[in-house]
């Protein structure tokens, strides 16, 4: 049983699992340039594999739970609860990832993109509680769809920092 909103979350899925791969990129212009990795340069490239792999992840959930022929309704609460938990998971050790990872401050972009996860990580639980709309495609897309672009911001603005780039 296709989904409504299945094509969608497949288009993001696929998108996601390129970014995983542009995530990987430093490694290759570290090494490429003559540098050494730091421990910053693990903790960049692994926290935006997780955040790829949980939004590509995301996105193919609703369809897998589909195939178990599930009602609609049911189908966006499980995998809007299943999904909201490693959202959050993410959102709540980010800053003590990142602590371990550089002595500087978090920057306020940084908490500001934290803040807009964790917004999506509340709807997700929201879409799996029915509140404050029926569950949906539209609430969970939307929020996989924030990880991404939050995730993305992430990456563009670490990446000019990682190589040295004056940060905006």
């Amino acid at each position: 049983m296709d989904l409504p909103g299945a094509n969608y979350l497949y288009a993001l899925a696929t998108i996601s699992i390129t970014f995983v791969g542009f995530s990987a990129l430093l490694l290759v212009l570290r090494e490429t340039i003559g540098g050494k990795l730091t421990g910053y340069d693990s903790y960049f490239t692994l926290s935006f594999m997780q955040a790829g792999f949980i939004v590509s992840g995301g996105g193919l959930l609703p369809q897998l739970l589909a195939f178990y022929d599930l009602s609609h309704t049911l189908v966006w609460r499980a995998a809007s609860a299943i999904a909201a938990v490693p959202v959050l998971l993410f959102v709540v050790t980010t800053p003590i990832r990142r602590r371990r990872a550089t002595s500087e401050p978090i920057p306020a972009y940084v908490w500001l993109l934290l803040f807009l996860q964790f917004l999506a990580g509340a709807q997700l639980l929201g879409n799996a509680l029915g509140w404050p709309l029926p569950p949906g495609p539209a609430p969970f897309a939307l929020a996989l769809t924030v990880m991404l672009f939050t995730t993305a911001i992430a990456y563009l603005i670490a990446l000019a920092r990682a190589l040295g780039r004056p940060r905006p």
